[in-house]
């Protein structure tokens, strides 16, 4: 058996690397078309992934977007925000309001919360992709993913 060159072994590891790298880290979204973004006012959407993780079930955070308004729960607290959606998908939520309870149940809540206002915070653009409205950072990662309609 022939030794492999040091080199072609580098190269391999090297790419073993980059593989295992890429199955960490999703792929960025692609941005949703104009079109498919112009009809977001009054829709109501529910979070169903938050940071790559599911929403447990039990608990409802939601999102409406109405006027320029964006209201909802995130989980254990009621907020609102104002809210702007550009026909390339840039998306910006500021000025959000939010009750402050804390809550116990169900197991998450709190870090759904988190989650929730993360996203807002962190959110540059919007993209619908599979009927779902996703909420991207500015390398496009997604933050949150939503399911169209309110609390189950």
């Amino acid at each position: 058996m022939r030794p492999i060159p040091v080199i072609l072994m580098a190269a391999l590891v090297a790419l073993t690397g980059c593989t295992a790298q890429a199955a960490r880290d999703p792929a960025p979204v692609p941005a949703a078309s104009g079109a498919s973004l112009a009809n977001l006012d009054g829709s109501e959407w529910r979070f169903v992934e938050l940071d790559g993780r599911p929403v447990p079930a039990g608990i409802n955070a939601t999102l409406r977007l109405r006027d320029g308004r964006a209201a909802g729960n995130a989980g254990c607290n009621a907020y609102g925000a104002r809210y702007h959606i550009a026909a390339d998908g840039t998306a910006e939520f500021q000025q959000t309001l939010a009750t402050r309870m804390a809550c116990l149940q169900p197991a998450g809540v709190m870090r759904v919360e988190r989650g929730v206002f993360n996203a807002f915070r962190n959110t540059a653009k919007v993209a619908i992709v599979n009927g779902e409205l996703v909420m991207l950072d500015t390398t496009g990662m997604p933050l949150a993913k939503l399911a169209r309609g309110g609390p189950n």
